[in-house]
């Protein structure tokens, strides 16, 4: 489907799903590629791709074996 079609509208009309990092669960947005470049995803508060150490330490359980379920 091309945008042409109708398929898919301007960006403006979309709605927007937040990214949610699933190591610290801040938000992320996407930073458009070009020309040798790769598309990146960074968190919204800081621009870089790593989270920071602080996020990490409140990060929720990840549902290890640990935690009383099976």
């Amino acid at each position: 489907m091309t945008p042409s079609d109708g398929a898919a509208g301007p960006a403006a009309h979309r709605s927007r799903i937040p990214l949610i990092c699933p190591r610290c669960g801040r938000e992320q947005r996407v930073v458009p590629g070009g020309p040798g470049r790769a598309v990146k995803v960074v968190h919204a508060g800081t621009g870089r791709e790593a989270c920071e150490p602080g996020d990490l330490a409140r990060a929720p359980d990840d549902g290890g074996p640990d935690d009383g379920t099976v």
